[in-house]
């Protein structure tokens, strides 16, 4: 995989929300919303439900898609990045460390008293984006 630029990993850092997308064992595709954290250089750590739809297609399929994107009436300002990815569950020492990076990103976890669950590492393996120019 080619590396990612550091304006991408800004952009990655940056986003409180992202879709994944997966794919059921039968097939038909399903997206959901989730708050991401980004560990800086390849890998998205994320919380899903133990028995979620995405949990179980993941266990079935483990690649997965991950979109980050604004929006904005102007559509000259849209920007994207598609990240293809491959989920590989975390747990013990290391499920420690995501969830160490996903209080401090989203104190709201600490508040609500959010137990971690079927934590997920979403290993980028390919990315493209669009209207993320370099600065500059």
């Amino acid at each position: 995989m080619r590396p990612l630029p550091p304006h991408v990993r800004e952009f990655i850092a940056a986003a409180p929300v992202c879709r994944i997308a997966t794919v059921r064992r039968d097939g038909r595709p399903h997206v959901i919303p989730v708050c991401p954290v980004f560990d800086g250089e390849k890998t998205i750590f994320v919380d899903l439900g133990v028995d979620s739809v995405s949990a179980r297609a993941l266990r079935h399929e483990p690649r997965v898609a991950v979109l980050i994107d604004e929006y904005h009436d102007d559509w000259s300002r849209l920007r994207k990045a598609l990240l293809h990815c491959v989920a590989e569950p975390v747990g013990g020492a290391a499920q420690d460390e995501a969830w160490d990076l996903i209080r401090r990103k989203f104190p709201q976890y600490v508040t609500v008293d959010w137990k971690p669950r079927a934590t997920m590492a979403l290993r980028i393996d390919g990315w493209l984006t669009e209207g993320l120019a370099a600065p500059g």
